[in-house]
């Protein structure tokens, strides 16, 4: 896995394009308001927000959680955003 994500990151950077990274427990306590919160807890909180007919499947329930926290974090004053990596 770690291969994949340092060749992601590689192209990425070739096109000058940021990367920020997002522990899982800030998304957890951003979505779910607690940072150990279990993943069918966040995958709820998202279908919830996004007025969702249906709970996400796992994958697109973590990739729309990432999502959602990166927006609220950038969206308020903050002291400390997200690590650009």
């Amino acid at each position: 896995m770690g291969e994949a994500r340092g060749a992601a990151m590689a192209a990425v950077a070739l096109r000058g394009l940021s990367v920020y990274e997002v522990a899982p427990s800030q998304v957890k306590l951003a979505i779910a308001g607690h940072g150990a919160a279990r993943k069918v807890a966040v995958a709820r909180m998202v279908q919830r927000m996004l007025a969702l007919a249906e709970l996400p499947e796992a994958d697109a329930a973590d990739a729309l959680a990432i999502a959602l926290t990166y927006v609220q974090e950038a969206g308020r004053i903050s002291f400390k955003p997200p690590r650009r990596v």
